[in-house]
């Protein structure tokens, strides 16, 4: 095959071009009102390459950095006729943050040395997630007040670990606000943050799991008591995760490494 020679789409398998054949049948035309456009063999080798570079599941930061902003260049290059309202860095940074808005927590912690010009976007998510946290906590505490129990009953014991560790949850946002004016790179901040989201989260998630079970344990003295051994790790992997939080948020100001 001379380089540069066109397939089209729909060529017909034959011994000629039996070579072409893988080509051809992954080849597409893009047709418009007057006239097809056949893409080149090496252009269609060029594109599944990319498109294989943009599948990869990589959480390393230079990767992440590579789909997020490579994407979208080749999607403004893409479509050069249509007109643009915003100016290119703010396309790209709406597109970014469409993108990691779907991610976990759990996605930001390899995030610690990501340049502060990309970390910053990352962190406008961060501040998201931290006003969308902030709601829980007063749905949570109308979920634990709905309850209705008699008093000195499991259900009353069961309420108060609840409660405790709705509070004990709740210090998450205590140590964020303690570190909110320190001056640190905007990648340990994205990673730190997103590790007390996490654990507020968690912690969250669980009281509403066992509020909406809560009948299954009436009159279970065994259950109640796995039950509140579970709170209690929960409470103290919370002290944990504090400590050695506030810890790195130090370490991180005074420019110590972690």
């Amino acid at each position: 095959m001379s380089e540069g020679q066109i397939i089209q789409v729909d060529m017909p398998a034959t011994e000629e071009n039996g070579n072409e054949e893988k080509f051809a049948n992954s080849t597409t035309s893009i047709r418009g009102k007057s006239e097809t456009v056949h893409i080149t063999s090496e252009e269609l080798q060029e594109d599944l390459k990319e498109e294989e570079e943009k599948m990869e599941a990589s959480k390393t930061t230079s990767d992440v950095v590579k789909k997020l902003f490579l994407s979208d260049k080749m999607d403004e290059q893409s479509d050069t006729n249509e007109t643009k309202v915003k100016a290119p860095e703010e396309y790209e940074e709406e597109e970014i943050l469409q993108k990691i808005a779907t991610m976990p927590l759990e996605w930001f912690k390899n995030m610690k040395n990501v340049p502060d010009a990309i970390a910053k976007i990352y962190y406008k998510d961060i501040s998201r997630r931290w006003e969308e946290s902030e709601l829980r906590i007063k749905d949570a505490e109308t979920l634990l007040s709905s309850v209705k129990y008699e008093d000195r009953s499991l259900e009353e014991d069961r309420l108060e670990i609840l409660g405790e560790l709705l509070d004990k949850a709740t210090q998450s946002f205590e140590i964020f606000y303690e570190h909110e004016k320190h001056k640190i790179p905007y990648g340990h901040r994205v990673v730190l943050e997103s590790r007390l989201l996490m654990v507020f989260n968690d912690a969250v998630n669980l009281i509403f799991k066992i509020i909406g079970e809560f009948d299954k344990l009436k009159g279970d003295q065994v259950g109640v008591n796995d039950e509140r051994d579970q709170l209690r790790y929960e409470i103290r992997n919370c002290d944990h995760v504090y400590t050695e939080v506030h810890e790195r948020f130090l370490k991180s100001y005074l420019e110590l490494k972690w």
